[in-house]
């Protein structure tokens, strides 16, 4: 298989499709393992950063290098085609992911419950919006009281729009209204990462989850046109964002999650972002392959009709 570049047709665009997401479902569980061994053989938990290595080197080039490729397919992927705007959400594994992604956001809404009623975070909410309170770094502090309540709000709802989704025939209305809460989840997620003081800002962890993050943000916001109408689909760009999406997300949350539990990492909420990657990255698989067939279906059935079209003339 390879590429066709200068043909506009969707045969074309077909081929060099799944090749894309062959290379996607290849190299992710491959830079997954290679980052997971750098957490073992070469990374210094005492200052938090990756040492010169084999693994960590081949790793950060094939994150680059496979990112790269995957938005190039901008040009390998022909706009001219007019993929389908149709997914089959009848899939078993579109099922599963979906139900799977919704309950462990119903347990990440309860986790960030637990964790607000732990430290006693209500009264200190009623203690910084309140007007009398005054300090320096003020705006600071209750920008960040608001994203930790707009996750707890996006949780929930996130879970609720995946249990929608679940369904073979989703509602699309409902879908389009809720689809905006795995994007706030997200969001939330990256500003957690960032404003986080207490660990480096171009920490690996920081700088991996970060990139998956904005990722799946971006997969979410292609993926909810569909659900707005057929005239704001965009395939290629769905098809596209689902691949990068997968791929970081399926790094990150596996290599996060192994150097969490390895002790090389001592970040628990990094550790919950990781775990969010990585159900996401279920998810967002599924929905790809059902896409991924959904077209070729669509090609062959096109192909079909024209081959009947043209029997039909040489009898007449």
């Amino acid at each position: 298989m390879s590429f066709t570049l200068l043909s506009r047709d969707k045969e074309s665009a077909l081929k060099n499709i799944e090749l894309f997401f062959m290379i996607a479902l290849t190299f992710a569980p491959l830079a997954a393992l290679l980052r997971s061994i750098a957490f073992f053989t070469s990374f210094d938990a005492e200052i938090g950063y990756f040492n010169d290595g084999f693994f960590s080197d081949t790793v950060s080039s094939m994150l680059v290098v496979c990112s790269i490729f995957f938005l190039a397919g901008f040009i390998f992927i022909s706009k001219e085609a007019k993929l389908s705007a149709n997914i089959d959400n009848s899939a078993n594994s579109i099922f599963f992911s979906a139900c799977f992604a919704g309950f462990v956001m119903l347990a990440d809404f309860a986790y960030k419950i637990y964790t607000l009623i732990g430290e006693d975070k209500f009264a200190y909410y009623k203690f910084i919006f309140n007007p009398a309170f005054k300090a320096e770094n003020a705006y600071m502090i209750r920008a960040t009281a608001i994203i930790e309540i707009a996750g707890v709000l996006a949780s929930v709802l996130t879970a609720a729009c995946f249990f929608v989704r679940s369904s073979k025939v989703p509602k699309a209305k409902l879908s389009a209204i809720l689809g905006f809460f795995p994007i706030i989840r997200a969001l939330v997620g990256v500003a957690e990462i960032y404003f986080d003081m207490k660990v480096q800002m171009n920490h690996p962890s920081k700088l991996m989850l970060q990139f998956a993050l904005i990722a799946v943000m971006f997969y979410f916001l292609c993926e909810e046109r569909f659900y707005v109408s057929d005239e704001h689909a965009r395939p290629r760009r769905f098809f596209i964002s689902g691949c990068l999406a997968f791929f970081l997300a399926f790094v990150g949350g596996v290599s996060e999650i192994v150097g969490f539990f390895s002790g090389k990492l001592s970040k628990g909420d990094f550790c919950v972002e990781a775990f969010f990657c990585l159900v996401m990255s279920f998810y967002i698989l599924a929905r790809t392959n059902a896409f991924v067939r959904c077209v070729k279906v669509e090609s062959d059935s096109e192909i079909e009709a024209e081959e009947a079209v043209e029997e039909e003339k040489s009898e007449e």
